[in-house]
Order: structure tokens, then sequence, then C-alpha cells
């Protein structure tokens, strides 16, 4: 089939003089090279995703079509919400508002009556649900926030408010503040490192960035890259960036990058897969494509095994240490764990956050899940409803006998170490 392509192109020019052949595809990489060559498709044109102008026309144009009480203002707010949506995308996205509108028209009258029927508009509150539902069709096929169950928000986060407050100011700002940061020339950093002992956070903290933000967000585990298969890895690392760009303002979230940035040469052989992962990430992060409007957050364990040439300027350049939770910190989260569940009022919770010092985050949830389990196990032994019990100080005090921490102080003194001096400091523990 090929060959014929190629043989009927060739005689093109000097057959069906007047006759030019266009082609599309959204894979051009899988196209046979010999297509490409000048002389057959020589000119070519990558259309990318509309930006936010371009999303305000196309919803413009769909909207014409329909009945909406939307006003000028309102549509360029929804396009404006609609990072790295095509434009069968925003036409999927309309028709979703007007499902949305028929849903609350059908709640609002049992029999809808036929003046009623004619009065449907479409209204912003039916754009604001189809935007939970409606995602960009270039990111469907790879881990995508967030939806409305899986959405974190900054207030559902004891504390780490430091960690917070530079995480807006590196993300947020700058996507809300583009002119300014223009202006003052400062260019946003392209990628944060998120370091720290287990279960303070850093996925948490990710995550409602992103929802926070209101970009798309990629989540990639480091180990749901490598493929056995030679060169399938790094084809999965350019696959993740060209989806972002082409969804940008979007978070590219690597989980655990420590398993598959690891020291280069660190494997056995000679060309580890790690090894050429890693410097596929170095040339995309370099890229002469550029990332605009797209920012790197990795998290990770072990910081001091990530390789060296990833933590340079330019590339994760914005380090944050996520801390174990201060005193207040675990105030804050037994105040969002004992919220919304019967507990004795009385309780000292500062005492109780003063008995948790050294405990993590993840921790000290598994305190409070541990107590009300204990409390559960008081009622059915008093054969009480479960609904008559709350949890009291003497269920925290076999919960506490049950949870003992886990990050002992010499992984916190490397922690401390790698913050102050960098990479030179090793884990030991």
């Amino acid at each position: 089939m090929v060959a014929a392509l190629l043989t009927l192109m060739d005689g093109v020019e000097s057959q069906h003089d007047g006759v030019v052949v266009i082609a599309a595809t959204n894979r051009p990489d899988s196209l046979d090279p010999a297509l490409r060559r000048p002389g057959r498709f020589d000119r070519e044109l990558s259309i990318g995703a509309p930006d936010a102008a371009a999303r305000g026309d196309i919803l413009r144009k769909a909207l014409a079509r329909t009945r909406h009480r939307l006003a000028e203002e309102d549509l360029l707010a929804v396009a404006d919400k609609c990072h790295g949506f095509v434009g069968a995308d925003m036409a999927l996205l309309v028709e979703e508002a007007g499902l949305s509108a028929v849903g609350r028209f059908v709640q609002a009258a049992d029999v809808p009556a036929a003046d009623q029927v004619a009065e449907l508009c479409l209204e912003l509150g039916d754009f604001q649900l189809a935007l939970q539902r409606v995602k960009p069709s270039s990111l469907r096929s790879v881990a995508l926030s967030l939806d409305e169950s899986a959405r974190v928000y900054w207030r559902d986060i004891g504390g780490q408010e430091d960690a917070k407050q530079r995480l807006r100011e590196a993300i947020e700002w700058p996507l809300k503040n583009p002119e300014a940061f223009r202006r003052l020339g400062i260019r946003p950093p392209r990628g944060i490192l998120l370091y720290g002992p287990p279960g303070c956070s850093k996925t948490l903290l990710a995550r409602a960035l992103a929802t926070e933000s209101g970009v798309n967000f990629i989540a990639i585990k480091g180990p749901e890259i490598f493929n056995k298969w030679v060169g399938e890895s790094e084809r999965a690392v350019r696959e993740i960036f060209r989806r972002a760009r082409g969804a940008s303002p979007a978070i590219i979230f690597l989980d655990e990058v420590d398993a598959i940035a690891s020291k280069r040469g660190s494997s056995s052989g000679e060309s580890s897969v790690s090894d050429r992962v890693v410097s596929q990430l170095l040339s995309e992060i370099d890229g002469i494509e550029g990332l605009d409007g797209v920012t790197i957050v990795a998290a990770t364990n072990r910081p001091d095994i990530i390789d060296p040439a990833l933590m340079r300027p330019g590339r994760l350049d914005r380090k944050f240490l996520i801390d174990l939770p201060d005193h207040p910190a675990r105030v804050a989260i037994l105040q969002r764990r004992l919220r919304d569940v019967p507990h004795d009022e009385q309780m000292d919770l500062d005492d109780l956050a003063t008995r948790l010092e050294g405990y993590s985050g993840a921790e000290t949830v598994a305190v409070c899940r541990e107590a009300a389990l204990a409390a559960l196990n008081d009622a059915i032994a008093a054969a009480d409803a479960p609904a008559k019990e709350s949890i009291r100080r003497e269920h925290f005090d076999r919960a506490l006998a049950t949870v003992r921490p886990r990050i002992s102080p010499a992984m916190m003194d490397f922690y401390r170490g790698f913050a102050a001096g960098g990479a030179v400091v090793t884990a030991s523990w």
C-alpha cells in the first residue's frame, strides 16, 4: 500500500497538473519516512489546541445555535477554564451542558408543559457541571486529574503552610498574573521537587495544587513508565510531554521520581533503561519545543539518588523539603479528622498533638482511624448502637499503643542535611 502511494505521488506533478495531495494525522511519527521526504508530503503544518481566545470563538459559534443566558464575560470565563480543549471537546462540552440543563429542568417540573420546554436555556451552572465531566481528549489515555471525588483542596491538608505558600508563588501566581511576571522579567520555575519522609503529604500537595490552580494534571508514577521493549520507555516519556504541551497549562506530576531518574551509570549494563529514560527526560525539559505552560512537579523520599543533571537550575530548580508536621499542623490534622465524626468535645487536642511528636501526617491519620475502630469495638461489646458511641481519650491511648512512628531521627537528619547541603548528603539509615 505504501509503495503504491509513493508511486502515485511521484507521478502527480508530471501526470496530474494542478493536483495537490493533503493528508491529516494525529500520529505523524508513525508515518513511513519515505512519505515525508521532499517532493511528497514536503509541507507539514502542526495544528495545536486552540488558545483561550480561539476557544471563546468556538464556544460563541456553538452557542449561536442554541438558547442560552450566558453573558459575554461568562462565555469567556468558561473558555478560559477549558485548558487543552480542541474543537470537538468544546462541542462535547456544549452537549453536556445541554444534558445538565435538561436534567435541571426535569427535576424542577415532573410533567413539563410545552411552553416551559420552549423556555429551556443553558445557564452558567450547566457549563460548570459539564466541565467536571468533560476532559481534554488528548489526555483521556493518561492518568488525569481529578474527578470531583478525588479533588483535594488546600484546606484539606493540615499544616504545611510554608509549602502551600511556596507552591502558590511558584505555580498559581504565574498562571493568574502572567502579565506582571512578563513585565518584571520573572520566568516561572520549570520544575519543582518535593522531598521528605514518607507520609508527609507530598502527593496531596501536588493534587491540591492542581485543584486550586485549575490546570490539567497528569499524574505518573515512576515505575509505570518502564517497558520491557527497547525504546518504549523513552517513547512513553515523549508522549507524556507531547500531551502536556497540547493541554497546557498543565502539571506533570512524577511520583516516586527516584524510580525513573536515578543517577546514570549506577545501574548494571552499559545502557540501562533507566539511563535512557533520564536522558529522554532531560531532552524533553530542555527541548527545542519548549515547555510553555507546562510545569513538572516531582516527589521523592530519596533525593540523594536522583541524577544531578535533573537537579540543576532550569530543570527541577525549586526544591521544597516537606517536613514532619509541627504541633499546630498535628492539631489541624486532628481537627480535620474529627470534624465529621462523633467525639468527646472536651478532649484536649493540644495534649494529644504533643503525644504525636515525630508522627508523620499519614501516621497521625492512622492513629485517628485506629481510635475510631476502638470506639466501634467498645460500642459493639456494650451492645449499644454504634451511632451512640463517640471517640474518647482512652480510644486514642489504645491507638497510640498500636501505631508507632516509623521515621527515625537519623532519617530527619538526612533530609535536613540535604536541604542544607544538597546532593553531598547520602542516606545512611
